[in-house]
């Protein structure tokens, strides 16, 4: 587990990127596994009870089962899959990003946009005089337009309020338009590696997602560690009455160690929940917003050419500029899924699919008390976040990169001079390659590309999914 939760996943990145290879970081990681491997054969051992509970009558020994039989209307075989479920989730969130080869593209593309754009920012930092300048300018620009826009308004409130109003949003909007950082520093000698050509919205929406989802992780980091401990008082004192354990000081303490092993996994668990959110999220915003960039400057373009402004070499140039990132970027998703993310994001939805219906079967069939619903659902929804953010936003990616092809036609039809016919070529490529090449987009395994028609499709999938199980469910229930 990782206890740098404070700034989790710039941290957490970074630590994956420079420290893999390292004995500390092989042996922290290795007693992660090890201990996912012994929940993972605690949950198969209590499965045994629910097979066949004459030839293995757990419950007369071991006092996890025992609890799992006297709950068995809640905890029963189907639960018991679900933790077998997200026991394999938790390894192979392990696997991914814990032990995979650094040097892979993918985790160079989330380096490069959580920790090392993070770096260059603090590093183009602005002189304090030079920060109270922006800010005492733009709190007067504030006062200004306000007095012309609501004159009325202004002779109404008390200045000193107004004031005071002003200042808390010239805070807000100096951290928010990066007022602290010298532009010049920042855009043109402190670049991104992968990416030197992301204009600046980009890399600002990239840093403020990056201090503000660590923020987020910070609080939830703390939220389910609460749930955790409530929980804990909740059944703790339920084993500890129980005959073999009450007069044994040995599963006392065992019990106590294995209590402390599941709070460990399931922090654990939302830690590698969250790792696969932010990189995903980091990997979207730098994709979609360069893209969004690209084609505005093309659509720009071609709204221009139309009005019969004439396409200049400085022109050319631009839809030049245009077509090499395209490609680049095209590269960077095909090479970096590949090799990393479409096998495990192939495995993560073999897995959640089963353990989405599974939830929902628990919480319509069995009668549950409201505490455990409340866990249930808390559950549920986090699996259900982490699950399709990943999906959906990559998807998005997919979307954006063939954008561009609604225009190329249009554009094709200026380029109508001896000068243009290169870029007309290589538009013509393009577009060809975009139509009916390889669709540019990341893949989840076997199942497909990860586009809106890949998901809608899944979509449908679990519906039958859904009714298969809930009808197996209800057959099993009912004897």
């Amino acid at each position: 587990m990782l206890f740098k939760i404070k700034t989790f996943l710039y941290d957490t990145i970074k630590h994956i990127v420079e420290e893999n290879g390292t004995v500390r970081y092989r042996l922290l990681h290795s007693v992660d596994v090890l201990l996912y491997v012994y929940w993972l054969i605690r949950a198969l051992f209590v499965s045994l009870m629910f097979l066949d509970p004459e030839r293995f009558p757990l419950y007369r020994y071991d006092y996890v089962s025992l609890y799992f039989l006297q709950y068995r209307k809640i905890l029963n075989k189907f639960f018991m899959i679900i933790l077998i479920l997200i026991t394999l989730v938790g390894l192979l969130g392990i696997k991914t990003f814990f032990f995979n080869h650094m040097d892979e593209l993918f985790f160079q593309i989330v380096y490069d946009c959580i920790v090392y754009n993070t770096d260059q920012y603090y590093k183009s930092q602005d002189t304090d005089k030079n920060i109270a300048m922006k800010m005492s300018k733009r709190f007067e620009n504030y006062k200004q337009q306000f007095a012309n826009d609501h004159r009325l308004l202004s002779k109404i409130i008390p200045r000193f309020l107004v004031d005071r109003l002003f200042r808390i949003r010239v805070c807000i909007d100096s951290w928010l338009q990066l007022d602290r950082v010298d532009r010049n520093l920042f855009e043109n000698r402190n670049k991104m590696r992968l990416f030197p050509n992301a204009n600046r919205k980009s890399r600002k929406n990239l840093l403020l997602f990056v201090l503000i989802i660590d923020f987020c992780n910070h609080i939830l980091h703390i939220f389910v560690a609460l749930v955790i401990i409530v929980t804990s008082i909740v059944i703790i004192p339920q084993v500890l009455q129980f005959e073999s354990v009450k007069n044994s000081l040995v599963l006392k303490i065992c019990f106590m160690i294995e209590a402390i092993l599941f709070a460990h996994n399931t922090l654990f668990l939302m830690q590698c929940a969250l790792i696969v959110c932010g990189t995903i999220l980091a990997t979207y915003y730098i994709f979609r917003n360069q893209l969004a960039h690209m084609n505005q400057n093309f659509m720009k373009i071609l709204k221009n050419s139309r009005n019969r402004k004439p396409i200049n070499m400085i022109v050319l140039k631009e839809l030049r500029f245009i077509y090499i990132e395209h490609n680049t970027l095209a590269y960077y998703v095909l090479h970096s899924d590949k090799y990393t993310l479409s096998q495990p994001l192939y495995y993560f939805a073999l897995f959640s699919i089963p353990i989405n219906v599974l939830f929902m079967c628990e919480l319509i069939v069995e009668d549950i008390p409201a505490q455990t619903q409340f866990v249930f659902i808390l559950i549920a929804l986090i699996h259900v976040i982490t699950g399709l953010i990943p999906f959906i936003t990559l998807a998005h990616v997919s979307n954006a990169f063939h954008k561009i092809k609604d225009y190329i036609p249009a554009m094709q039809l200026q380029l109508n001079r001896s000068t243009h016919i290169r870029m007309k070529l290589k538009y013509d490529d393009l577009y060809e390659r975009l139509m009916h090449g390889k669709k540019i987009a990341f893949t989840f395994g076997y199942l497909g590309n990860l586009t809106f028609r890949g998901l809608f499709e899944a979509f449908l999938g679990y519906f039958v999914a859904f009714f298969l199980i809930m009808g197996f469910y209800m057959r099993k229930h009912s004897t």
